[in-house]
């Protein structure tokens, strides 16, 4: 054996035996400032807890219930003693003068509730689809096959694809390879 591995094993067996007994030290005994006075500490040490038991609040805990209020819909029930304004015992009704709300009672066209408003105009029918347009191109024709508003998604006969901007007299494509090609745009 050389002299180099007897003075490793001896320099790794003393560090070792330094090692348990840095951590033998630091485990035993008590330490200074740990409290023992708490439950926790009290139950690690096998002491007794002593823990008061659960008691029940005394007297009644539940709410009282509450008194029936007058509402809009029972104005018949009786307020209770602490409300500050009773309810009036009638019972009220609407603005509108008891003739116009007899059965069979028409508004005259000039007493209308709510103004006649005419009819909207038609909605304009959606925009043509950009579904199956063929753009022609030097490196040969590439067809549209969705996209939304200013721009449409197309296929190439080669497997390609990209995004295509209609610019007014020209066409934008920008392919999956970061290429960038203008062409005139179809009619």
């Amino acid at each position: 054996m050389s002299p180099f591995t007897q003075t490793g094993k001896a320099s790794a067996l003393l560090l070792l035996l330094g090692l348990g007994a840095c951590t033998a030290a630091s485990f035993t005994g008590p330490r200074e400032g740990v409290p023992t006075d708490s439950m926790t500490a009290q139950r690690i040490m096998g002491a007794p807890a002593e823990v008061p038991p659960l008691l029940p609040d005394p007297g009644n805990v539940w709410p009282t219930e509450e008194q029936p209020r007058a509402t809009l819909g029972s104005p018949e029930i009786v307020p209770r003693a602490g409300d500050p304004t009773p309810m009036p015992a009638t019972r009220r009704g609407s603005s509108t003068s008891p003739d116009l709300l007899a059965p069979g009672t028409e508004f005259p066209p000039a007493a209308r509730p709510y103004p006649v408003v005419p009819p909207t105009a038609p909605v304009a029918p959606p925009p043509p689809r950009r579904d199956g347009q063929v753009i022609p191109t030097p490196q040969g024709p590439v067809v549209t096959s969705g996209g939304g508003a200013g721009y449409s998604t197309y296929n190439s006969p080669g497997g390609g694809s990209g995004i295509a901007i209609p610019q007014g007299a020209t066409t934008t494509l920008l392919g999956q390879d970061g290429s960038v090609r203008q062409v005139p745009t179809p009619r």
